[in-house]
C-alpha cells in the first residue's frame, strides 16, 4: 500500500498535498489511525520528493491541516461520547495506553497534546482523551497546531534531505 501511494504521489505531484492531507487526517482519527501508517507514508513521500528534487514545502500545510482536522474530530468525539468509546475495541484492548495518556494529560496538560502527536501509540488516542479532559478547546487547538507543525516538519523535511543525500551519493 505504501509503495503504491508513494508511486501515485510522485507521478501526480499536483495531488501530493491533498493526498498527504487525507493520509494525515485518517491517521489522526481515534480508531482509524491505528490502521494507517501515515508517518511512514510521509517519510516515504518526503524521501521520494528529495530524490526527484521536488520541494516538500507545499506539502507541509496539507499535512498540518489534515492532522489538525483528524485530531479535532477525535477531540470532539471525546467531548461528546467520553468514556463510552474507551470501552470499545481497540481501546479496551490496551488499557495501559489509555492510563498512560490520561496520566500524561493530568501532569502536563496541553504539552501532552504535543507529546502525544509525536509518539505513535498516543497519536490517535491523545486528542480523544483530551476531549474527555478539562482542557479547554482553545488550549487544545493551540497545542495541536504546534504539534501538527512539528509532526509534519519532522517527517517531511529530514526525509526530503535524506533523499537528496542518497541521490547525490549514488550519482
Amino acid at each position: 500500500m505504501i509503495q503504491e501511494i508513494v508511486h501515485y504521489v510522485t507521478i501526480h505531484a499536483a495531488w501530493a498535498g491533498p493526498i498527504l492531507g487525507l493520509v494525515a487526517l485518517v491517521e489522526a482519527l481515534a480508531i482509524l489511525g491505528s490502521f494507517l501508517p501515515g508517518s511512514t507514508i510521509l517519510l516515504a513521500v518526503g524521501t521520494a520528493f528529495g530524490v526527484l528534487h521536488l520541494s516538500v514545502l507545499p506539502l507541509l500545510p496539507w499535512a498540518i491541516f489534515g492532522a489538525m482536522l483528524g485530531d479535532g474530530v477525535s477531540f470532539l468525539l471525546g467531548r461528546r461520547h467520553g468514556s463510552r468509546l474507551l470501552a470499545m475495541w481497540p481501546f479496551h484492548y490496551r488499557p495501559d495506553w489509555t492510563a498512560r495518556g490520561r496520566a500524561l494529560l493530568q501532569r502536563r496538560g496541553a504539552l501532552a497534546v504535543i507529546i502525544g502527536r509525536l509518539f505513535p501509540p498516543l497519536r490517535a488516542l491523545m486528542p480523544l482523551l483530551t476531549g474527555m479532559s478539562e482542557l479547554s478547546t482553545t488550549r487544545f487547538l493551540l497545542a495541536d497546531f504546534v504539534a501538527s507543525v512539528l509532526w509534519a516538519s519532522l517527517h517531511l523535511l529530514p526525509a526530503a534531505y535524506a533523499g537528496k543525500l542518497v541521490l547525490a551519493r549514488w550519482l
